[in-house]
């Protein structure tokens, strides 16, 4: 009796969210994915009540999965996702928030049910067998098929600004980005290359050194003085105050939010918007980093640079050692190897970015690093924080922060959030003193890699862009004397490498100069730039011409 109850409700929910579905083509790869599930498990058991359990059940954790992902990183679910949670190295990651793991812990416990559910039913002849494996091709050609359908397609992309809602919808959608293909765009690459015999080139360094570069990705952060508080008593954040040695100061367009940090990093190190790529964008380190023909880290190690990435997570992590290994890098590290305290096997979330300093310096210095020993040349080194990162505590008002809407919770996660910012400017400003004390030249940029998302506390911005919370801020601070002048207070990530090999006065190879071209073209701006000929010539040169990734 229990068995037909839950089989009746789990039924009804699945109905209840075809019926529910916001786009005509939803209903029809909802109702084809239903059928997919419950002709896969016929034919195999040969059982149609597991058949029609299976099918039920998954449609209820695929929705409750999605649902889960846009509470935790704020998109739809993708097929790419599937990537990262299949990999047993991200799982520590994925499970950092504990109500993740009873929610995770919970749609594991349904998919053992859609599975083991009703297996002593009676089985029907082969002969239903059969029909049932006859279906089962039937809807996956027809899958296939219709999911190639212009309609359809202009009908999925024109969802994904609402969230990507349908799941059922985004995931045979999905489907034809799991495989790699270079991106297509329609462009006129002529038009951009003529605008680019328009930019000047900016001069190269004629010091003998050339500078170290040390760039910081600061986890989660963004300067909280952009927030529109109606009373706070927030400190100074001096970081991104314009100060003598500033070359660069600006906001940043970043393309992920509340998580997904490798969606950052892709952009910084290969040059390119995640964005580019479509339904791959998810899982970027795992299906398109293996064929990047260039990347910024590529144009450093062409002009003797030693590449070292610092980073709190292991090698594993989101396939961080291997994407590392192909955008150029020469060695990877993780605290641990350089004397902090854990297994390496173990992800360092609370590591302080006080702690992540000393490393860099260490590194710089080449201190008790047998891989750095006998290194001459110039160093790059990138550093990921992770202690500004979430989950957030009620730590009390300590900013005297009022806002319009705000819970107690929420102020309290807030002000958390804002002390760690504090702590972390001058963490910054000690590192920059550093720097300059080691009397070689060198490049400082740090960047934050996306936004919080902090429930009952989310505040209004003084600044006013699109998508204003896909807005984080770069600055880039040197002691190279040169000519460099900051001609935009827009940046799009995936143009920050060319700034700094410009700031360094370094020589760009042929993508990079497209890279530096765009931004000064643009103001630097990409998915924010006006000139839609100019963007989708510049689309056009890199992917259909320079072929940047292939």
């Amino acid at each position: 009796m229990m068995e037909y109850l839950l089989l009746s409700l789990f039924t009804l929910a699945s109905v209840i969210f075809i019926v529910n579905s916001h786009y005509r083509w939803t209903y029809f790869f909802a109702i084809a994915q239903f059928a997919l599930f419950f002709s896969l498990m016929f034919s195999i058991t040969g059982q149609w009540q597991r058949g029609l359990n299976f099918a039920a059940v998954l449609f209820v954790v695929l929705m409750l999965f999605h649902r889960l992902k846009i509470h935790f990183y704020k998109q739809p679910l993708l097929v790419s996702d599937f990537f990262l949670v299949f990999d047993w190295r991200n799982w520590e990651t994925l499970l950092h928030y504990r109500s993740a793991i009873f929610a995770i812990a919970g749609l594991i416990g349904l998919m053992v049910y859609a599975v083991m559910g009703w297996s002593s039913a009676t089985v029907v002849s082969v002969e239903w067998r059969i029909f049932a494996s006859a279906v089962l091709f039937f809807i996956i050609f027809a899958i296939c098929h219709y999911s190639k359908n212009k309609s359809a397609i202009k009908q999925w992309l024109d969802s994904l600004p609402d969230d990507g809602r349908d799941v059922f919808l985004n995931l045979p959608m999905s489907c034809r980005g799991v495989f790699f293909k270079p991106p297509v765009f329609d462009g006129d690459a002529d038009y951009f290359l003529k605008q680019k015999q328009q930019v000047e080139d900016y001069p190269l360094t004629v010091e003998a050194e050339k500078p170290d570069i040390v760039v910081w990705l600061q986890e989660s952060t963004l300067n909280p003085h952009s927030f529109v508080l109606e009373k706070a008593n927030i400190p100074p954040i001096t970081m991104y105050e314009n100060q003598a040695d500033t070359k660069f100061n600006s906001h940043l367009r970043v393309h992920t939010l509340g998580g997904a940090t490798w969606k950052s990093e892709f952009a910084f190190l290969s040059g390119l918007p995640s964005t580019d790529f479509g339904a791959m964008a998810n899982a970027v380190f795992y299906s398109v980093v293996p064929h990047l023909q260039y990347s910024f880290v590529q144009n450093l190690k062409a002009q003797g640079y030693y590449c070292v990435a610092l980073s709190p997570f292991t090698k594993g992590n989101y396939n961080a050692k291997p994407a590392y290994d192909h955008f150029g890098f020469d060695l990877m590290l993780q605290p641990q190897e350089l004397g902090y305290p854990a297994p390496l096997s173990k992800n360092l979330w609370t590591i302080g970015s006080d702690e992540m300093s000393q490393y860099v310096q260490k590194i710089l210095q080449k201190q008790g690093i047998p891989a750095l020993e006998k290194v001459s040349q110039p160093l790059f080194v990138y550093v990921l924080t992770m202690r500004e990162h979430g989950p957030y505590h009620d730590v009390g008002n300590l900013f005297e922060l009022q806002n319009q809407g705000f819970t107690p919770k929420g102020t309290g996660e807030l002000n958390d959030y804002i002390q760690r910012i504090v702590k972390l400017n001058d963490v910054i400003e000690d590192f920059n003193r550093y720097m300059q004390n080691r009397q070689k030249p060198y490049v400082l940029a740090y960047f934050g890699d996306h936004q919080i998302s902090i429930s009952g506390a989310q505040p209004a911005y003084h600044f006013d862009y699109p998508n204003p919370n896909y807005i984080t801020q770069l600055v880039v601070r040197s002691n190279m004397q040169n000519t460099f002048k900051q001609q935009q207070n827009f940046l799009d990530l995936a143009q920050a490498g060319g700034l700094i090999l410009e700031i360094a006065g370094l020589p760009a190879d042929e993508f990079m100069q497209a890279n530096i071209a765009m931004r000064k073209l643009s103001q630097g701006k990409l998915q924010d730039c006006q000139d839609q000929a100019l963007l989708r010539g510049y689309q056009n040169y890199l992917y259909q011409q320079l072929k940047v990734a292939k």
